[in-house]
């Protein structure tokens, strides 16, 4: 009887440990980290704790209790950031931008353009996905480019994980230009430009407020219908229109369409929108900016400077940064480097770490689930092994939704395979030279 109930109590003990394990599946904490809340008022944590439970944040601070059979990180006293979100990109639509059928970010076709869709041509299986997120990037909005029209269409904001999964929204804000670019496009004036831009608003308007009669007007110098219903919801405000437009004299009057329209803007690229920095941030206007632009490539961004970030957030316009040269897609991973940048030249440093986290959320609308360390929200965290706005500094772990991923890339694939050069290690091809 004895030896029975000393087996019925080591069966029973098994069983609740098995169950304590069972139940702590996917529990992941990072210990010793200094955490970067990106709170506004740049909270910064030390020797603070995150514990991660079902894909969210569960608890943040210090003292924190770790459940027992937990994932246990230690980020050695490295920061530990809310996953960076590269707010303009092409990832999933040029896998190779020389190769026609392998670039889809934008078309020449002129007969569509606001209905246009970036998911439409997205690449689920894209190799950028591996090196964007090895680079601390969790999220992306990609951005159809207009073509030969003034407006690309439809954005998507994606995961850096490859399959349907990466799809975090379908479809967020229209995308627009104005400027010199849209002088060219309307016959080589701005007028021209902003009469055509004008005049689409109004004909999406006219869409909204009646589908059935606009359908069975006469379309002769007015949108498609499908470009109509496309552009509906930011012509009236419902939905995020963001314009690239650069020089002063054409912000001003994007100002002016806002208060006409009563639009939902942001401003992408606006090299000279330092000069109405009060304008902008009374407006509510977020502004997406390059912090490297500073040399002027033509006439409308005379007034480029290294300053025009810090500038702006200085008077408290919400700023967020893009590179809109080798960095748009496949160097998007170099987001930090930017934001690195704008602190070099008069940004702070919690103000940058905000544009790379908490504002691109918040433009495109997911501000409470993603770009802080704060319970409740979706955990994409990056523990990196020092100041991320440093060249030399890498992320060590990269958790998206509280799953760690992988930062093997073809890049670290190359490196490894030419690691040892003996001829026993070269490709076949080589093993005989």
């Amino acid at each position: 009887m004895t030896m029975l109930r000393t087996i019925l109590t080591s069966a029973l003990a098994a069983i609740s440990v098995l169950s304590m394990a069972s139940a702590q599946e996917g529990i992941v904490a990072i210990t010793n980290g200094e955490l970067h809340m990106t709170s506004p008022d740049g909270d910064v944590i030390l020797d603070g704790t995150i514990l991660m439970r079902n894909g969210r944040i569960a608890a943040v601070g210090r003292d924190i209790d770790i459940p027992a059979g937990a994932q246990v990180i230690d980020a050695g006293g490295n920061p530990v950031t809310p996953g960076f979100f590269a707010s303009q990109s092409g990832i999933g639509l040029t896998e190779i931008g020389a190769v026609q059928e392998a670039n889809d970010v934008s078309t020449d076709n002129d007969s569509l353009s606001a209905a246009l869709r970036a998911i439409d041509g997205f690449n689920y299986d894209s190799s950028v996905f591996d090196i964007t997120r090895a680079g601390g990037i969790t999220r992306a909005y990609v951005a159809p480019n207009a073509g030969e029209t003034l407006f690309g269409g439809c954005g998507v904001v994606i995961a850096m994980v490859r399959g349907t999964e990466a799809i975090t929204e379908e479809c967020i804000g229209q995308t627009a230009v104005l400027g010199e670019s849209a002088a060219r496009r309307t016959g080589g004036s701005r007028q021209a430009a902003f009469a055509t831009f004008r005049r689409a608003l109004d004909d999406a308007i006219l869409y909204d407020q009646d589908p059935d009669a606009y359908a069975e007007s006469d379309h002769h110098n007015r949108l498609s219908v499908e470009d109509a219903r496309g552009l509906a919801p930011a012509a009236t405000g419902e939905e995020l229109l963001l314009i690239r437009v650069e020089g002063a004299s054409d912000i001003r009057r994007v100002l002016d369409l806002q208060e006409q329209y009563d639009l939902d803007l942001v401003l992408v690229g606006a090299t000279e929108a330092y000069r109405l920095a009060d304008e902008l941030a009374e407006a509510g206007i977020p502004v997406i900016v390059n912090p490297l632009s500073n040399l002027p490539s033509n006439f409308e961004q005379m007034g480029a400077t290294l300053t025009n970030a810090a500038r702006l957030a200085e008077a408290g316009v919400t700023v967020s940064f893009f590179d809109d040269g080798i960095g748009y897609t496949h160097n998007a991973r170099l987001l930090p480097q930017l934001a690195g940048n704008a602190v070099a030249n008069g940004m702070t440093h919690a103000d940058a770490m905000r544009a790379v986290t908490l504002t691109p959320a918040e433009i495109f609308g997911l501000g409470r689930e993603l770009g802080t360390l704060e319970r409740g929200k979706l955990a994409d965290i990056v523990v990196w092994d020092g100041d991320p706005f440093e060249v030399t500094v890498r992320p060590t772990h990269v958790f998206i939704e509280g799953e760690e991923t992988s930062l093997e890339n073809r890049q670290t694939k190359l490196a490894e395979r030419y690691k040892d050069l003996k001829r026993a290690e070269r490709p076949l091809q080589y093993r005989n030279q």
